[in-house]
């Protein structure tokens, strides 16, 4: 790959392919924070909205099931119960902030990515 040695100041260090289409771009970092947190936009694995989008679930139920875990097994990590993690999980639930924070830990996941879009 053919890449500059030093990038021009404020300008992202492009690295090329082997026919020279562009690959990648290495940004300073405070470039690269700022881009995700875009307009606090909160985003999301693409399996995540795939199992939303098709099986209709919540954004708290999609992302167990992404994290591959049955309400049972992730009721034992909260520490309640298989019904307790039935009742968050349906759609237009909303959970107590506690109880987002608990589960986004388990399924190392942002607070903002278990709440349904606005």
């Amino acid at each position: 790959m053919n890449a500059p040695t030093k990038p021009a100041k404020n300008r992202p260090q492009i690295i090329y392919g082997e026919h020279q289409e562009p690959l990648y771009a290495v940004v300073p970092f405070d470039e690269y924070q700022a881009l995700l947190e875009a307009d606090g936009r909160v985003t999301l694995p693409h399996d995540v909205v795939v199992l939303m989008v098709e099986k209709e679930l919540s954004p708290m139920a999609a992302w167990r099931k992404y994290r591959g875990f049955s309400q049972a097994q992730l009721a034992e990590k909260l520490g309640v119960t298989q019904g307790a993690v039935a009742q968050a999980e349906r759609l237009g639930n909303k959970p107590h902030i506690e109880t987002l924070r608990a589960w986004a830990e388990v399924l190392d996941c942002e607070v903002a990515q278990l709440t349904e879009p606005a």
